[in-house]
């Protein structure tokens, strides 16, 4: 096994070793989040096809608008699809976390292997991404459900309810209630960063996962913000890269009046690609912050160390000592 250099890492050293694990290992990350993004193709082919008829109109007539049932098929197969996507992509997260775990720590890495490991894991897997969700999106819906109900008490106290300036106070005052609310749900969300990665390394039960996920963000997560804020404007404008050329096409032709058949399959091909491209950026991100936090709070790298000593190489099916 080649020699592994645990230790706390900065900023710049994170990013370093992500770039550095992404190029080596490029093919094998890629494969994983093959799989997720070719899942969204068809999707996308349904969705910017909707968007081309909203687009399409011809000067000096109005746009014709796709019949209303078309319109909640739309809305109603893809939230359908959305959750279905969720499972898959919670799954992409697991294989791609063991493929980089045992990248990390220099041991074989391979797609078949990764995503073999998530079989005995899989209803954990779906509960620990089902309980972050909930606690989230819960959290963001109870502060817009109280901001709207102050927002409305307050209007109508003033009675004034008829009065614009103060409708558009009022207005004001939801919007920013709405950004205060996406920001403190950030910032909440932030304490489940490396819940996947001690699920898929640690094997602990749902409960235990999260606990000990809010452990060991504990005072670090302006370092894990800004870790995964990096990461996803880099993933971002690699996607917008290939996407773009695709999305100023379809604009230029929705304003001549059509939408050219080859477009949306064109687009969504290229959106897919890009994912599996970039996607495995901000994963890996999120492994090493797993193990540096670890390090820094427990000494993973003297355990790792004395484990290696210990005992014979670990086998390639283990991500990493208890």
């Amino acid at each position: 096994m080649e020699t592994i250099d645990l230790r706390p890492l900065s900023l710049g050293e994170l990013l370093d070793r992500t770039f550095s694990l992404y190029k080596k290992y490029f093919w094998v990350f890629v494969g994983i989040m093959a799989v997720p993004a070719a899942f969204t193709i068809p999707a996308n082919i349904l969705i910017l096809s909707a968007e081309g008829s909203f687009m399409t109109f011809t000067p000096g007539r109005p746009p014709a608008f796709p019949a209303p049932g078309y319109i909640a098929g739309v809305i109603l197969g893809y939230m359908a699809f959305l959750g279905i996507f969720m499972v898959v992509y919670s799954i992409a997260i697991g294989a791609a976390t063991c493929a980089v775990a045992d990248a990390y720590l220099g041991r074989p890495s391979t797609v078949r292997g990764a995503y073999g490991r998530i079989r005995a894991k899989f209803w954990k897997l779906i509960g620990v991404v089902l309980v972050i969700l909930i606690r989230v999106l819960g959290a963001f819906l109870l502060i817009l459900s109280a901001a709207g109900g102050i927002v409305v008490a307050i209007t109508f106290a003033s009675g004034q309810r008829n009065n614009p300036i103060i409708v558009a106070l009022m207005m004001l005052l939801f919007l920013f209630v709405y950004v205060v609310a996406l920001v403190f749900c950030v910032w909440f969300a932030l304490r489940y960063t490396v819940s996947i990665p001690i699920l898929m390394i640690e094997n602990l039960g749902v409960q235990a996962t999260i606990r000990r996920s809010v452990f060991l963000t504990r005072g670090r997560r302006g370092h894990i913000f800004l870790g995964l804020l990096v990461a996803t404007i880099i993933a971002y404008v690699g996607n917008l890269l290939l996407e773009g050329p695709f999305t100023i096409a379809a604009m230029v032709e929705a304003m001549r009046g059509q939408w050219p058949f080859w477009l949306a399959p064109t687009s969504a091909v290229a959106g897919a690609i890009g994912g599996a491209i970039t996607g495995p950026i901000a994963l890996i991100v999120t492994v090493l912050l797993y193990y540096d936090t670890r390090i820094r709070k427990e000494a993973f790298d003297l355990q790792f160390m004395i484990s290696s000593l210990d005992r014979p190489a670990p086998a390639a099916e283990t991500v990493s000592p208890a």
